[in-house]
C-alpha cells in the first residue's frame, strides 16, 4: 500500500476512533446523568469537586473549572444552594463577585460521589493490561494538551 494511502487510512481509522470514544463518554455521561448514586449527578459533581479543593470560590470560576457557562453555573447552584448542599455569599472584598462554599452536607456528597467516580475509573483502568496503562496515561495527556490547544 503507498505511503499516502497508508496515511489516509491511519488519518480515517483515527478520527473513526476519536468519534466511538466520545460517542461512548457521552453515552457514559448520559448513564451518569441518571445515576443519583451517592447524592449528586455527574454534573453537580463536576461543579462542585473544584470548590471541595478550593474551599471557597467564586461562581465564575467554579464556572470556568467545570466547563460551563456561568448562567448554567448559577442555575445548578441556586439549586444546590435550595438544597442545602452550597452556600452563596456575596464577597466582603467585592460585593459583586458571589462566592461557594460547601456545606458539610455537600462536603460529605461530594467526598461520596468522588469515591464513586473514582471507583468507576478503576474498574476502567484494571481492565486494560500493564502496557495499555502506560500507553493511556501518556495518550491521554497528549490529548488533553492537543485539545486544550483548539
Amino acid at each position: 500500500m503507498p505511503a499516502s494511502t497508508t496515511a489516509v487510512t491511519r488519518t480515517e481509522a483515527f478520527e473513526r476512533a476519536w468519534d466511538d470514544f466520545f460517542a461512548a463518554t457521552r453515552r457514559a455521561r448520559g448513564r451518569a446523568a441518571r445515576d443519583r448514586s451517592g447524592g449528586l449527578s455527574l454534573a453537580q459533581y463536576q461543579l462542585l469537586a473544584p470548590v471541595e479543593a478550593g474551599g471557597e470560590l467564586p461562581c465564575g470560576e467554579i464556572a470556568l473549572a467545570a466547563g460551563v457557562a456561568s448562567p448554567t453555573a448559577t442555575r445548578m447552584l441556586d439549586s444546590l444552594a435550595r438544597d442545602g448542599i452550597v452556600v452563596r455569599e456575596h464577597s466582603e472584598s467585592d460585593r459583586r463577585v458571589v462566592t461557594v462554599r460547601l456545606t458539610p452536607k455537600g462536603a460529605r456528597l461530594v467526598r461520596e460521589k468522588g469515591e464513586l467516580v473514582s471507583a468507576k475509573r478503576r474498574e476502567i483502568y484494571l481492565s486494560l493490561t500493564d502496557q495499555e496503562r502506560e500507553q493511556a496515561t501518556v495518550l491521554l495527556g497528549r490529548l488533553a494538551e492537543a485539545v486544550e490547544q483548539l
